[in-house]
């Protein structure tokens, strides 16, 4: 199952004309993810930005959907762009205890520009207490089909009663400061600064189709 999910991700990179608007793996608001992990198999993700402030792109709305075991996919559209956008996650190794997760994705890096990049990220969480865990990322991007520009990413993120999430998230360019609270568990509420700047919100809803299947390695 594993080699054909990888064929088809690196197909996924020959399709042009393509204006992605998200700012990383990173960042818990445009991945979906809070706690660092791909959506479950059977997952739907539905969240929207709205970026009022911004010069280039100022609402996007995205999806994710989880289509096999470390495998996720997302579509979302631009608003003021006028554009579609893709992205693909893949699990290559599952966090646990004593190691960090790798995750291999393509999509974008940056909320509001039109680079279509592949990246190669490395997440480890710790829990300090009952209260209170975090989380460091960090990884490299590359621009596809510039394949000589290549770019750090990196994120800090707490998680406190896993609810209220404040994170700091680097694109290899920018700096992007949020909070996501999380008053149920299928609501998601957060508020970010794009390039520590221009004040975005996000609303993200989720819902699982099947039972959760946990994977162990």
């Amino acid at each position: 199952m594993i080699k054909p999910m990888i064929v088809i991700m690196i197909s996924f990179l020959f399709i042009n004309n393509i204006s992605a608007q998200e700012c990383g793996p990173s960042c818990p608001i445009c991945s979906g993810s809070t706690d660092g992990s791909l959506l479950s198999i059977g997952s739907l993700l539905v969240n929207s930005i709205s970026i009022p402030g911004a010069d280039e792109e100022n609402a996007v709305f995205n999806t994710r959907f989880g289509i096999a075991p470390r495998f996720d996919v997302g579509l979302g559209y631009g608003v003021k762009r006028e554009k579609a956008f893709w992205n693909a996650r893949f699990q290559v190794i599952m966090e646990n205890e004593r190691r960090p997760g790798i995750i291999l994705g393509a999509g974008s890096v940056r909320i509001g520009k039109s680079d279509q990049s592949v990246y190669l990220h490395i997440t480890k969480s710790w829990e300090i207490s009952e209260m209170f865990a975090l989380r460091m990322t960090s990884g490299v991007a590359n621009l596809v089909p510039e394949y000589d520009k290549i770019y750090g990413l990196g994120g800090l993120t707490f998680s406190i009663a896993e609810k209220y999430i404040p994170f700091f998230s680097y694109d290899g360019v920018e700096f992007h400061e949020g909070f996501a609270w999380i008053p149920l568990d299928w609501l998601t509420v957060s508020a970010l600064l794009v390039e520590s700047k221009d004040l975005a919100f996000s609303v993200g809803i989720n819902h699982s189709f099947f039972k959760t299947v946990q994977i162990n390695d």
